[in-house]
């Protein structure tokens, strides 16, 4: 990935959204909210399921929590992306780091806001305008992003579905302790080098999804209250519509 490249940025920003949001598309299988139980816990059965059956439960489990985290470092063409969010429906908050290049992201009730710093306006156009925007936008949260061709995939949670679809055969793979609950590993045969870890004990959420070069995002707060999910002030906001219609 070139990091002057605004596409390759947005589609790390796409696979950032679509992990986060979730199953929201999932079907509507049976799930209660809450903690995932501990190893010590009576199984549930899961494991011994299909790996597309057990794929269609954790997309279920994770849908029936209404909330939860995601945050981890994934490698983009040898690059390290961090990512940090928090969902709650179809709501979040969370940010997005490439290098010294950020950006936090924010949905409320159907609103959508990002704010980038100076080094991410670099990025997304070049070193003469990067630092003009930067100075525009100081402080600020711009709306309207999601209608611009150039930032609408920042927002795709319509696709969240898609991340946790195996590209090619799904099979199921070792059997371990994710953060101390037992669970079994998804393997993608298109993507061999991944494997997304399913809770066997309590609610079948996914646990991690581990990638090459030490790639991982882990899930957590199931159910848990959301914080950063608050609404900018009307004067800390720029419509980029209005803006680029002047």
């Amino acid at each position: 990935m070139r990091t002057t490249s605004t596409k390759a940025v947005l589609a790390v920003l796409a696979l950032a959204a679509a992990t986060l949001a979730g199953c929201q598309d999932a079907d509507k299988a049976p799930a209660a909210a809450g903690p995932a139980a501990s190893s010590a816990s009576t199984g549930t059965g899961v494991a011994a399921l299909s790996a597309d059956e057990i794929l269609q439960r954790a997309q279920a489990a994770l849908a029936g929590a209404k909330s939860y985290r995601a945050k981890g470092v994934v490698d983009q063409d040898g690059q390290a992306i961090a990512i940090d969010l928090q969902v709650r429906g179809e709501d979040f908050a969370g940010s997005l780091a490439l290098g010294e290049a950020r950006v936090k992201l924010l949905a409320l009730d159907g609103e959508k806001y990002l704010q980038p710093n100076e080094q991410f306006w670099i990025m997304s156009t070049d070193a003469k305008q990067g630092p003009i925007l930067a100075r525009g936008f100081r402080g600020r949260w711009v709306t309207g992003a999601d209608k611009d061709p150039s930032f609408a995939e920042l927002f795709a949670v319509g696709s969240a579905g898609d991340f946790l679809k195996p590209t090619g055969t799904l099979s199921k793979g070792e059997q371990k302790e994710i953060g101390g609950v037992a669970a079994i590993a998804l393997k993608d045969s298109a993507d061999p080098g991944s494997a997304l870890y399913v809770a066997t004990a309590g609610e079948p959420y996914p646990l991690r999804i581990s990638g090459k070069d030490g790639s991982e995002l882990v899930y957590s707060d199931f159910g848990k209250p959301v914080t950063g999910l608050e609404a900018p002030a009307p004067d800390r906001v720029v419509d980029l519509g209005k803006v680029q219609a002047k």
